[in-house]
């Protein structure tokens, strides 16, 4: 799944899934919605309602099981040229179905009413939540593996993704953690930014910062909180970064007029797929001043 339809669409909270239970021919999932889900392994035509799910699938270079997606799964670019079945919340159960699906896979952004009428349409469904840690999208990735009957390949992306981060996590400098704050949306209708119990905040503490928000239970945030704390450092959305640093009263903090802000590509981070380590490097390198 995505943040970038908005944020507050993704005002939830994860359930972790309980240890898959596998059989020669199928596995059994507790999902998002606490159902207990059989699927038949290795499906030949998926549905995917998740950014986050489509593109770990292209990760396992399975993406020809890929027959269907949504208007936000865009990366990598290839993903376009999958019929697309319409948003995420409000994905066309009919297109969905025109695609003989033999399974749908979506993120919590998809409410359980749906879940149920694409059930009773017939289809199979299965709800894999996002998590609040980084990591976890190595347990998402493992039960894709154990689904597509690519386990193998997903243990050799997840280790070498391990690898990655422990590169970036033992070379931080010790000492006082620069003080962050993600911009995830600003302007008239209100200021939003990751609390400490998501998945950006756990981004922002693996690459040595602290998060301006760590204190905050959700997106929310007052401009009051922003200009008390004044961050040392900011990380916005490239889309958002020039309008931001142009706005008022945005462009009066000292981390806008001292010029350190970093925008940086929209998935990184708001995608909890394998490239969170991407972004765990860029802020490293940003707040740290390292090459």
């Amino acid at each position: 799944m995505c943040l970038t339809a908005f944020v507050m669409l993704a005002f939830t909270c994860s359930k972790q899934q309980d240890k898959p239970a596998q059989t020669q021919n199928s596995i059994t999932i507790r999902d998002y919605y606490g159902r207990d889900v059989t699927i038949a392994l290795n499906p030949r035509r998926i549905v995917s309602l998740s950014p986050g799910i489509t593109e770990l699938l292209f990760d396992l270079k399975e993406q020809q099981r890929l027959v269907g997606r949504t208007d936000f799964c865009l990366y990598p670019a290839e993903a376009k040229n999958i019929p697309s079945v319409g948003g995420i919340s409000d994905a066309s159960l009919e297109l969905i179905c025109s695609l003989r699906p033999e399974l749908v896979i979506t993120a919590s952004m998809v409410s359980k009413q749906m879940i149920e009428a694409m059930e009773k349409s017939g289809l199979k469904v299965i709800c894999l939540p996002e998590q609040k840690k980084a990591a976890d999208v190595y347990s998402t990735l493992s039960v894709l593996g154990e689904i597509v009957g690519k386990k193998d390949i997903a243990d050799s992306l997840i280790a070498d993704c391990k690898a990655k981060l422990e590169q970036i996590t033992t070379n931080i400098p010790q000492g006082k953690k620069p003080l962050v704050y993600y911009v995830a949306g600003f302007g008239a209708g209100g200021d939003f930014t990751a609390g400490g119990n998501t998945f950006i905040n756990d981004i922002i503490e693996l690459s040595g910062g602290e998060n301006l928000a760590k204190q905050i239970d959700g997106w929310s945030i007052g401009k009051e909180e922003i200009f008390f704390r004044q961050p040392e450092y900011i990380v916005i959305r490239k889309e958002d970064a020039e309008t931001f640093k142009h706005t008022a009263p945005y462009d009066k903090l000292s981390a806008v007029q001292e010029d350190r802000v970093l925008a940086i590509e929209s998935t990184l981070t708001d995608c909890q797929t394998l490239r969170f380590v991407q972004a765990v490097r860029l802020i490293s390198q940003f707040i740290h001043k390292r090459e």
